[in-house]
């Protein structure tokens, strides 16, 4: 019963996701003027991005340390051979580490304060909090996807690792940002912005290193901790394989990566705590290595990943596709042929990089898929329940702690003044450097926040991205009152909206307001739909006297003209694109069992169409027995039209668990997540009557009154 509740409350939280994604689809292919207007605002912010780069020292400074954690980034997207995640996928990560795992970082450092109290510069606040919860928060992203996605179950362990190390990126690009923006004096402009007077050099940025941004002083350096990237795609590894090998070595190797947490646990607090940390820890850290055998046994986990998912590839190697001539499924020949390509065909180099990823993606869900991955689902609420229980016991015990803070600090002395050792340290010169900045200045940062996110995501998110980069450095002083003083947030301002929002949730008042809303949004809409329609029909013509016909027929009367609607659309219309030019071409469903579902003659993402072929050649052919038609037009358009795509749509929305193309298909081929959205079909038949037309728009009709969110229509006489 437990169970079944907590995945009815994560089923309905997706689905809520899913219709919003799928309304804002259908509202970008009603609205095509919003694309022009996002493509005039992209070239307008790479305009002043671009301009800010010669203006504006801060903003070199950022595109400097995007481009470095966008370099650590590539090296694992290359070394993670066995993934099935596109760049966006890992890219996601990435932005979750920035927008997600900062905050939860600072709010539970605020709610330890509140209850604890103490200062941030003690030293069990930055030694031992922060790296308790920056590592254990690092590792939110991953559990989010883990609960979340249709597809968990089909993860590589590279998949994990790059999920990780995504989130690890994150979180160092923007607190090694903020250090680069506070450390900008005199020696921070000479000396570079982590260097220090006793320790030298102590964040080292390497080109020619893997995974630079380690710490380390330069000077007589004896301790030194890996990037976050690295701590965390190690953790992530280590539960990818617990996952993978469960059931042969029972739960007991699930002690595999909590052993891995508090490793880097106990690397990030020795750095941090160096000469404050008793003997007795720093002794832990000797024995582990004082951080400096961290990123072997990273790289000897991942090699041992790649073998371990290249050879259960080649356990179903028969049901996969395969280049002609290759045996054994490995990185070799994979990376042999993306080379060929570059070098020979390069227009070929995508389509060959989706086609391997999407192998491994099929292959890994053949080999771990359930009846929910079947859908893209994950299979880890039944292999992991039992730590999904115990993650959310922890979530819970947070949870706690937090709500419980804000009581605690009526009683506690308030946090002193922040040292800007650690990043929820920083807000207040933070919003100083904020302050000192001219307009330009800060709409360059602005706009180059949003170039730059756009080059991992789309326009919302990257826009989301940019304003939520200027709101914190311009509230830095804000949260760090809050940091210092949680009770702040018990303000009776803030107590009676509360209130007044669980009011209305739970009140019947406050639900029949909901439900007046609902009703009277839904009229408000119904209302504007026919203003705009009255709008948009044209004025009537005046009734002006018609001229009369000649009797001798030379100026016959005009042919009454069918209402547009129900005119099909024409084939030289501007919009008019033949099945054989879309983009992607024979796209196929298969099921879990790798079976055949149907197959798309042609998909438009952009316009969001599924176009298919339909021959009516030899419908008029008679039975020689009956002397009879083989079939009338209706029976045809009914099987071949109504019947076909009702199957078709059922088999994508329930039975598909991924795409493939067919022999005479391109190969590239869309997602199975990406075609679920498209909501409209165009039938395009060579055949042209008019019992033909009358057939096929009755069976469209049926179509439409089963599939109301789909709309339908067809070309004649297309050869």
């Amino acid at each position: 019963m437990e169970t079944d509740t907590i995945w009815n409350i994560r089923n309905g939280i997706r689905d809520i996701a899913e219709g919003v994604y799928r309304w804002v689809q259908g509202t970008l292919q009603r609205l095509p003027w919003l694309k022009t207007l996002y493509t005039i605002w992209c070239w307008v912010s790479l305009l002043f991005f671009i301009l800010g780069l010669f203006l504006y020292r801060d903003s070199r400074t950022m595109l400097v340390q995007y481009l470095w954690s966008f370099y650590v980034m590539l090296q694992f997207w290359f070394l993670c051979r066995s993934k099935t995640f596109t760049w966006k996928q890992a890219a996601m990560f990435m932005l979750l580490g920035i927008f997600l795992v900062i905050p939860v970082t600072a709010l539970t450092l605020l709610a330890a304060h509140g209850l604890f109290g103490g200062d941030t510069r003690d030293t069990w606040s930055q030694a031992v909090l922060t790296p308790i919860f920056e590592e254990v928060w690092k590792l939110l992203p991953l559990g989010l996807f883990l609960l979340f996605s249709r597809r968990a179950s089909s993860m590589s362990l590279a998949d994990y690792t790059l999920a990780g190390a995504g989130a690890g990126v994150g979180f160092q690009l923007m607190e090694e940002l903020t250090r680069r923006w506070l450390n900008s004096g005199i020696i921070g402009r000479t000396y570079g912005y982590s260097v220090t007077m006793l320790g030298g050099e102590t964040i080292h940025w390497d080109f020619w290193t893997l995974f630079p941004g380690r710490f380390e002083e330069s000077i007589f350096p004896t301790i030194m901790s890996v990037s976050h990237p690295v701590h965390t795609g190690m953790i992530t590894l280590g539960l990818g394989l617990a996952v993978r090998l469960r059931k042969r070595l029972s739960d007991a190797i699930f002690a595999l990566p909590a052993l891995l947490l508090v490793w880097s646990i106990i690397d990030h607090a020795a750095y941090n705590g160096q000469g404050s940390l008793p003997d007795w820890f720093m002794k832990i850290s000797d024995l582990t290595g004082s951080g400096y055998r961290t990123k072997g046994v990273f790289l000897l986990m991942l090699a041992i990943g790649l073998v371990l998912d290249y050879v259960s590839l080649n356990r179903v190697k028969s049901r996969l596709p395969r280049m002609e001539g290759e045996g054994w499924i490995n990185p070799v020949p994979e990376l042999w042929y993306m080379l060929e390509s570059l070098l020979t065909r390069r227009e070929r180099l995508a389509s060959v990089m989706s086609w391997t990823r999407e192998r491994r993606e099929l292959g890994f869900s053949l080999l771990y898929g359930n009846q929910e991955a079947a859908a893209l689902q994950g299979d880890l609420q039944t292999r992991m329940l039992k730590h999904f229980r115990a993650a959310a016991g922890v979530t819970a015990a947070l949870l706690l702690v937090a709500g419980l803070a804000g009581f605690a600090a009526y009683f506690q002395a308030h946090v002193h003044p922040a040292d800007p050792a650690c990043f929820s340290c920083m807000f207040d010169s933070l919003q100083n450097w904020w302050d000192r900045l001219g307009f330009w200045e800060k709409s360059a940062i602005v706009l180059g926040a949003f170039a730059l996110s756009f080059m991992f995501v789309s326009f919302w998110p990257a826009l989301g991205i940019a304003l939520t980069a200027a709101s914190i450095p311009a509230s830095g002083h804000e949260i760090a009152k809050d940091i210092r003083d949680p009770k702040r947030l018990l303000t009776p301002e803030n107590v009676i909206s509360t209130l007044l929002a669980l009011a209305l949730s739970r009140v019947p008042f406050g639900r029949l307001a909901e439900r007046f809303g609902k009703k009277g949004g839904s009229r408000l809409k119904d209302w504007l739909e026919k203003l705009l329609k009255r709008r948009k029909e044209p004025k009537p013509e005046p009734d002006l006297p018609k001229k009369p016909h000649k009797p001798d027929g030379e100026d016959p009367p005009p042919k009454k003209e069918k209402d547009p609607e129900e005119q099909p659309p024409k084939n030289d219309a501007d919009d008019y694109v033949h099945w054989s030019k879309a983009k992607y071409r024979g796209v196929e469903l298969h099921d879990a069992k790798n079976g055949a579902l149907g197959e798309f003659d042609g998909v438009d993402l952009e316009k969001g169409i599924f176009y298919e072929a339909k021959s009516a050649q030899g419908l008029d052919r008679i039975h020689p027995k009956t002397g009879k038609p083989q079939q009338t037009p209706q029976q045809f358009t009914d099987k071949q039209l109504y019947q076909k795509t009702k199957v078709r749509i059922n088999n994508l929305m329930q039975k598909a668990v991924g795409t493939r193309t067919t022999p005479d298909g391109t190969a590239e081929i869309p997602t199975l997540e990406q075609i679920k959205g498209i909501r409209h079909f165009e039938f395009q038949l060579d055949g042209d009557s008019p019992a033909l037309r009358t057939a096929a728009e009755n069976s469209l009709n049926k179509l439409r009154q089963e599939f109301p969110d789909y709309t339908f229509n067809i070309r004649f006489g297309v050869k």
